[in-house]
């Protein structure tokens, strides 16, 4: 399992603050996930109920099990975690699949690097917080994904289903929507980025 640094900003006073990027999804993260994102996330399920928000405002990534997802991926051709450790805490994961090809007419059966689960910490996230400790964290990630796949040859290209929460989100890093895709478990929108739209999204 490779470091590498990269910089967090805090929202409450936009300074830099030194975190790790590791390429890997390792049992200290998921224990982190455990002892931290979980429990979060309950304080905000409960916060919901008791302010009667509606069940389609609630996070739609509030069954994910970063557990199962990681240790299932282990050991499988193409498969790459990612996490993100900032003061001690677990601010982000990612997991990559780089056994698939592209949708997208122009680069039809290329080589993409998919993603296949990405999530920022509750503390992290607008939705379930009033300030957010760090901004960015899913950028970021997004950018390791268009990192990975130059590294891999693949010239930037990424893509993935979108839960519908977070299609504006990937409508606003650039990239193009092929609309629902009736192939997968609840029709969620399928998004690539192509070489050129990586370049810009990593340039702006």
């Amino acid at each position: 399992m490779e470091v590498s640094k990269i910089h967090l900003r805090r929202v409450r006073d936009g300074t830099l603050v030194a975190a790790d990027l590791f390429d890997d999804i390792a049992d200290e993260h998921l224990a982190m996930w455990e002892r931290s994102w979980l429990p979060a996330m309950r304080v905000a399920l409960a916060d919901f109920r008791r302010r009667h928000v509606p069940r389609d405002r609630w996070p739609q990534d509030l069954h994910w099990n970063w557990r199962e997802k990681a240790v299932s991926a282990r050991g499988l051709l193409g498969q790459q975690g990612f996490a993100i450790v900032c003061e001690e805490r677990l601010q982000g994961m990612m997991q990559l699949n780089l056994t698939k090809t592209s949708r997208l007419p122009q680069q039809r059966g290329k080589e993409i690097a998919y993603i296949e689960f990405l999530a920022a910490a509750p503390w992290n996230r607008a939705e379930l917080i009033r300030e957010r400790e760090f901004a960015g964290v899913g950028k970021i990630l997004m950018r390791v994904a268009v990192e990975v796949s130059v590294a891999q040859e693949f010239k930037g290209r990424i893509g993935l289903h979108s839960l519908p929460q977070a299609d504006a989100f990937y409508e606003k890093c650039g990239m193009t929507s092929l609309g629902a895709d009736p192939r997968y478990e609840g029709r969620l929108t399928y998004f690539e980025m192509t070489a050129a739209q990586a370049v810009h999204f990593c340039t702006v």
